[in-house]
Parts: structure tokens; C-alpha cells; sequence
């Protein structure tokens, strides 16, 4: 019995590690003959151990498919190959097909670009290039993706220059504070 309780703490006490481990680095290989796009995300998932958030229908087949990256970089070259958006917040990869995403326009509201994309790529280690457009000659920024992506960025951006932003970033809480409300 002290064998068995003792394994489970260490498990346990491993668990945040794997997350870490997984998404930064875990070597995954993977050779698709014809699957439904779903059955690959999850397949994925299963293998780097980072968990995924889906949004909307993953429809499609995956045809005559082979990946072998390191965690979060085979759900990017599957995104790349079956037109899907992805992102990862340093827990969690989501991903949503590329033509149930929605679009939000959004003020800058007195702050950078440069700040704005600071705290939005802290918030996202990885997001589709699309993802995220600043147009200079207006001062507005073009956000396309699912609701959980764009809903974050919004957040971001519609904080007040004087506020802290709190950002969970691979488990741990980092607060960021703009340039502007540092002086």
C-alpha cells in the first residue's frame, strides 16, 4: 500500500512537468493513411499529451498525412494541411475549423502596437497568421478566430492603460503591465 500511495504523489507531483514537457518538446510521429480530421486531433492530443479545446465541427478527411514535430508544431502542420485555426495558450491547444471562425475589429484605445502585441503574444505563444492584423493608417486591429481566441484578445486590448493584465502562461500567472502605466 506505501508503494502505491507513494507513486501516486509522485505522479502527481510530475503532472505540471508533463504539460511543460509535452508542449514544448515531445517528439510526436504520426503516419496518416485516410482519417476524419477529428479522429487525427484527438489521435494528436493523445500522443504529445496536450489537451485541445475544439470550436465548431472538425469535418474533412486527412489523406496520405506524416508528421513528426515536437508537441504543439504537429497540430500547426496539421492546420496548415486541413485549413484549420490553431492556437496555444502555453496549456492548451484550440482549434477550430477555419470557416467557423468570427471576426472582431477592435480600437487600440491609447495604448501601442507594440504593447498591445507584447501582452497578446504572452496570452498565445502560437496563433494563426491570420489571426491577427494591425492596420497603422486607421489605428485598428483585425481579430479572426474562434470565440475563445478572439473573446482573449478583446480582453486584452480593451484594458485600460493604467491596468495590469493577468496572464496564465503554462500554469503560472504572470502579470504584465504596459508601458505606459509602468511610469
Amino acid at each position: 500500500m506505501k508503494l502505491r500511495v507513494s507513486s501516486i504523489t509522485l505522479l502527481i507531483l510530475l503532472a505540471p512537468l508533463t504539460v511543460q514537457a509535452a508542449a514544448s518538446g515531445q517528439d510526436v510521429r504520426l503516419n496518416v493513411v485516410s482519417q476524419p480530421v477529428a479522429d487525427v486531433v484527438d489521435t494528436l492530443s493523445f500522443m504529445s499529451g496536450i489537451p485541445v479545446t475544439t470550436t465548431g465541427k472538425l469535418t474533412g478527411q486527412v489523406e496520405n498525412w506524416s508528421v513528426k514535430e515536437e508537441g504543439v508544431a504537429a497540430f500547426e502542420a496539421l492546420g496548415r494541411v486541413s485549413n484549420l485555426f490553431v492556437a496555444f495558450d502555453g496549456i492548451r491547444v484550440i482549434i477550430a475549423p477555419k470557416n467557423d471562425i468570427t471576426t472582431v475589429i477592435l480600437e487600440q484605445k491609447r495604448r501601442g502596437w507594440r504593447g498591445t502585441r507584447s501582452a497578446i503574444d504572452a496570452l498565445f505563444l502560437l496563433h494563426a497568421e491570420d489571426g491577427i492584423r494591425y492596420d497603422p493608417a486607421s489605428d485598428l486591429i483585425i481579430v479572426r478566430g474562434p470565440t475563445a481566441f478572439v473573446s482573449a484578445v478583446e480582453m486584452v486590448v480593451n484594458r485600460s492603460t493604467v491596468e495590469t493584465v493577468e496572464v496564465i502562461k503554462s500554469g503560472h500567472v504572470e502579470m504584465i503591465t504596459p508601458p505606459a502605466a509602468a511610469n
